[in-house]
Protein backbone atom coordinates (compact mmCIF):
# COMPACT_ATOMS: atom_id res chain seq x y z
CA UNK A 1 0.00 0.00 0.00
CA UNK A 2 1.38 3.42 -0.93
CA UNK A 3 1.68 6.64 1.05
CA UNK A 4 -0.37 9.62 -0.11
CA UNK A 5 0.39 13.28 0.59
CA UNK A 6 -2.31 15.59 1.97
CA UNK A 7 -2.56 19.24 2.94
CA UNK A 8 -5.14 20.66 5.35
CA UNK A 9 -7.49 23.27 3.89
CA UNK A 10 -7.75 25.08 7.23
CA UNK A 11 -4.36 25.05 8.98
CA UNK A 12 -2.12 24.15 6.00
CA UNK A 13 -0.46 21.15 7.68
CA UNK A 14 1.24 18.82 5.19
CA UNK A 15 1.06 15.12 6.14
CA UNK A 16 1.16 11.62 4.70
CA UNK A 17 -1.25 8.73 5.10
CA UNK A 18 -0.80 5.05 4.28
CA UNK A 19 -3.85 3.88 2.30
CA UNK A 20 -4.88 1.12 -0.08
CA UNK A 21 -5.53 1.95 -3.73
CA UNK A 22 -9.28 1.55 -3.14
CA UNK A 23 -9.24 4.17 -0.37
CA UNK A 24 -6.95 6.70 -2.10
CA UNK A 25 -9.80 9.08 -3.01
CA UNK A 26 -11.68 8.78 0.29
CA UNK A 27 -11.99 11.99 2.37
CA UNK A 28 -9.15 12.63 4.79
CA UNK A 29 -9.14 14.69 8.00
CA UNK A 30 -6.23 16.72 9.33
CA UNK A 31 -4.68 15.01 12.38
CA UNK A 32 -4.32 18.39 14.16
CA UNK A 33 -7.50 20.41 13.56
CA UNK A 34 -9.78 17.68 12.10
CA UNK A 35 -10.68 19.85 9.07
CA UNK A 36 -10.91 18.45 5.55
CA UNK A 37 -7.60 17.78 3.81
CA UNK A 38 -6.96 17.67 0.07
CA UNK A 39 -4.72 15.15 -1.65
CA UNK A 40 -1.52 16.66 -3.07
CA UNK A 41 0.03 15.30 -6.25
CA UNK A 42 3.80 15.61 -6.41
CA UNK A 43 6.39 14.50 -8.91
CA UNK A 44 7.82 11.07 -8.12
CA UNK A 45 11.43 10.71 -7.11
CA UNK A 46 13.55 9.38 -9.97
CA UNK A 47 16.82 7.57 -9.38
CA UNK A 48 19.01 6.37 -12.23
CA UNK A 49 21.26 3.35 -11.65
CA UNK A 50 23.93 1.78 -13.80
CA UNK A 51 26.20 3.32 -16.38
CA UNK A 52 23.64 5.96 -17.18
CA UNK A 53 21.59 7.26 -20.07
CA UNK A 54 24.18 9.83 -21.09
CA UNK A 55 27.06 7.33 -21.19
CA UNK A 56 25.19 4.66 -23.11
CA UNK A 57 23.21 6.80 -25.57
CA UNK A 58 24.70 10.27 -25.95
CA UNK A 59 28.40 10.18 -25.20
CA UNK A 60 30.57 10.50 -28.27
CA UNK A 61 32.29 7.20 -28.84
CA UNK A 62 35.04 6.00 -31.06
CA UNK A 63 34.62 6.40 -34.79
CA UNK A 64 32.87 3.48 -36.39
CA UNK A 65 30.63 2.73 -33.43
Amino acid sequence: MPYYDFICTKCGKHFEDFKSFDQADDPELCPDCKAEAKRVFEAPEVVFHGSGYYCTDHMKGKKGE
